[in-house]
Order: structure tokens, then sequence, then C-alpha cells
């Protein structure tokens, strides 16, 4: 027997095949660490239902520092009241929309909401009841942004596909190109295609199918001078934008990608989960991706669907900022933003949780009820809004396929599962072999620790092993295995 020797589970690398793979080959529903994963929970609803499928969320701070948060559906615009239930906010009663996705800024006082199909929307907060179009006859657009003091427009319906146009200068309300008021519109020339998404700021970032343009304002006459500082990257979703301050993540055709206006276009996923990206994503299906950032946690979050079979994203891919890793996981979702929470009162506790904190399924700790607490909104199938406060969802991690370098046999007997946790963790190992890399690997059936060793007893011998550990329950941190070898002759111990 040779000396048993950790291996850990490290960084989730499919995009370099399962043989030596200096990584994890699967990290299945957990969150990436810089040494190890820890758990992913599961979405707890705490909404009532809209409508019909979200397209489209957006928090804000009233004029007094209270919490709005707003959604919107293909008919109907919500806003989101003390009691967790999305109430009815669209223009007056009778007059649907038809949107097939929604985009909001907040403009001093005022959230303007975008859709393409429709008229611009206006709320005031702290004055309005309902939303209302927006005065000014504005185009129609299909993404917006605030940029400085100018209330910004994409993919207009009227122009094209290809242009922005711009209010007048600290008014919403004034669209007829100006001189004086400083409002125009522009095409943007070049490769770029449709204008996708623009990141709003003291300058524009756009995004377009082909090309990124960064529009600074000038002033008088050609009052925004454009861009185009990325030739090369574009991107083919829309929502797979995200941003913190100036720096931007998006998805690129052939991988994700950060950006920021003085490094330009970085790859983050080459060579590691790109491919894989490419073969599990729905590429016919890409406009329904969804990205979002967990700030309290460092992770950015893509949501996407492996199919074009159901109407949902029924993937996430989570990528861990400060640990520079990534994994996965199987959530099903219509749309995920951030979300920032109004905070309860003791009587709005008693509305939402009627039966008690013992009965209701929302622990009372969660971070929905954290007034001002940044966290996650997920919508899902059901149209219901839901946050990662749910049980932990079951973790799967393997490690690299190993092999000797004289390709003789491996043989294990006995294999620790390094992985911290409570009294309710349940871990099972599994060991997956074969003999060439021409065979299907078999894996061992599941079978759990024993309660006295903490070894798990389970005999397998190939010329490539992999370990698969399956968590459930809950877990502070996976990091490894450790195998007890047998001689190649199956030696016993």
């Amino acid at each position: 027997m040779t000396n048993p020797r950790p291996i850990q589970f490290g960084e989730w690398l499919p995009d370099l095949g399962s043989v030596n793979n200096p990584g994890a080959t699967v990290a299945k529903n957990v969150i990436p660490q810089i040494n190890g994963y820890r758990e992913l929970k599961s979405l707890t609803t705490f909404t009532n239902a809209l409508g019909s499928a979200c397209l489209g969320a957006f928090w804000v701070p009233d004029a007094v520092g209270e919490i709005e948060n707003f959604a919107g559906d293909n008919t109907k615009l919500y806003k989101l009241d003390d009691f967790s239930a999305y109430q009815d906010v669209s223009r007056s009663p009778g007059a649907a929309y038809n949107a097939t996705r929604w985009e909001f800024t907040k403009f001093g006082t005022r959230v303007i909401a975008a859709s393409k199909s429709d008229v611009l929307q206006k709320f005031d907060l702290g004055t309005d009841t309902r939303f209302s179009d927006l005065a000014g006859s504005p185009p129609q657009g299909a993404t917006i942004a605030t940029v400085r003091d100018f209330v910004m427009l994409g993919n207009i319906d009227s122009l094209g596909p290809n242009y922005v146009q711009w209010s007048a200068y600290n008014n919403s309300e004034i669209w007829t190109p100006s001189l004086q008021y400083q409002s125009d519109f522009q095409p943007l020339f070049g490769r770029g295609g449709t204008v996708q998404r623009i990141v709003p700021g003291e300058y524009a970032i756009i995004f377009m199918e082909q090309s990124i343009f960064i529009g600074e304002y000038s002033g008088p006459p050609t009052i925004f001078q454009f861009d185009e500082v990325d030739r090369k990257r574009g991107t083919p979703a829309p929502n797979s934008v995200i941003w913190l301050g100036d720096q931007c993540w998006f998805y690129g055709y052939d991988g994700f990608y950060s950006f920021s206006g003085s490094r330009g276009s970085e790859p983050i996923s080459h060579n590691r989960v790109s491919q894989w990206f490419e073969a599990e994503a729905a590429t016919d299906g890409l406009e329904t991706m969804r990205g979002a950032i967990d700030r309290g946690n460092g992770l950015l979050i893509w949501a996407f669907r492996s199919t074009t079979t159901v109407e949902y994203n029924d993937r996430l891919i989570i990528y861990n900022l400060f640990a520079d890793k990534w994994s996965y996981a199987e959530v099903n979702t219509e749309l995920i933003d951030e979300y920032v929470s109004p905070g309860y009162s003791l009587d709005a506790l008693d509305a939402i949780l009627p039966n008690g904190i013992d009965v209701d399924s929302i622990p009372v700790d969660s971070t929905q009820y954290q007034g001002g607490k940044l966290s996650l909104i997920a919508f899902d199938p059901t149209h219901t809004g839901a946050t990662f406060d749910g049980p932990a969802l079951t973790g799967c991690v393997e490690t690299t396929e190993l092999s000797k370098e004289d390709s003789s046999a491996t043989g294990v007997n006995n294999i620790r599962p390094v992985i911290e946790g409570g009294a309710a963790t349940s871990v099972t190992i599994e060991v997956g072999k074969r003999n060439t890399l021409r065979e299907n690997k078999v894996f061992s059936a599941a079978k759990a620790p024993n309660a006295v060793t903490g070894e798990v007893n389970v005999r397998q011998k190939g010329r490539f092993l992999t370990y698969r550990a399956n968590i459930s329950g809950g877990f502070d941190k996976a990091f490894g295995v450790i195998p007890k070898e047998i001689n190649s002759s199956g030696g016993k111990r």
C-alpha cells in the first residue's frame, strides 16, 4: 500500500478534458472558493406570481431612502409592496403592454421603463401610483441608461437597430434634436450591428453585436463623441452584460469577458469553461440569457437555457471574482437580478408569515427581511419572486481522472472525504474507473462514510480513476478526498 495522498477537488476546468486535468472535472450545485467549494442554496419564493414570465426587474431608493422594487412581464408593470406582493402599477387599466423585454433606469426621482414595442413609461417616486406614458414624444428603444444628465436609448424603433438617441440635458421629456437642449441621435457606424445594451455612468459603454463603443459627453455641437474601442468583441446576449461601476462582464460568442474602458476586453473563461458553455448552452436561446452580480459574495452569475424546449433558463454558471474560479448549477429561473430588500416591521412580518416563523418556509433571518440588504432575486417558472435562501442543493464535485506514469492499475479500498459541514451534512463517494481512454467510465455504487472511522470502503481498481463526492444537507467547505491505495495486484492492507 502506498501512503495516502490528498487529492484536492481543485478549480473546475472542464475544457481541459478529464485525464491529468489539474482541477475538477465536475463542480455542480456548488459555489467556488479559493481552496474548494461551498454549498449553494435552493430558491425560496417570497412573492406572489406575476401574470406571465418576468421580463425585467429593478430596485431603486426613493427621495427618503426607502427601497422600491419594480418588475415587468409581457403586459404589465409591477411594484413590490411592504407585504411581498407585486401590485399592478401599469398605465391606466386596460392599456396592456406588448413587451418582450423590459429595462429600467433612474433619472433623478423618476423611474423610466423601456420596451421597444411600447412608449417609454415613467413613474415619479413619492408621487405616482401608476406608470404613465412619458411626455415629449420620446422614441421607443430596446435598451436604456442614464448617462451623466441625459437619458440614452439604443436600438431605436423609428431609426434603426444601430442608433442611439438621448434626451435633453437634465430633462427626460425633450427628445426632438436640439442644439439648445442638447438632445440628438447618432448612428453607430461599422460592423457592430444592433445596439444590445447601454451601461450607465459618467460615460456610456455601448455593447453591440460585434463591437463595443464608448460615448463621452463633449458638449455642443456634437454633444456626445462615440468611439469604437473594441472592434472584435460584442455580445449575442443583451442581458448577459452586467457591470459594477465602469467594470463590465459579458458573454461574447466564444466565451466570457471582462471589459473596462482603460483595459478593453479580457477573457475570463478561455481554456477553462468556454467550450463547456458552448456545448451546454442552447445557442438559439441566448436572448433569454440573464446575468446578475451578487455583490455581497463577489459572484457573477449567468442563467441560460440548455435547451429551447423549455420556456425558462435551466442552468446557472457561476464565477467567483475573488477566487477567479467557476462552477455551475441546475436551477430553473426566468430572470435573475440584484435585489435590495425594503425591510419589514413586525406587523408586516405577521402578514407575510401568518403561521409563524416555525411553520412558514422562509427563515426569519433571510436576506429578504433585512432592510437595505443586497442580495439576488430570481423569478422561477411560476413567475414568482424568490431568493437563494432555501435548503442547500445537492452538490457534486469530481476530481481529475488520475493515472500512473507507467500506466499500471491503481487499486483503492478506503477513501476519506475532506468535507466540512454540520450534523445534517450527508456525503457519499463514488469511484469511477476505466482501463483505456476509449472505454466508458464506470462508477461504483455511492457509499457513505463509516460513522466511526469517517472512511468510505470502496474496492475499485483501474488504470484511470476518478473520485466523485455527492453532498446533501448543506456543507461549509469541500476540499477533496484522501484515497488509500493498495498495490496493483489487489493485495489487502
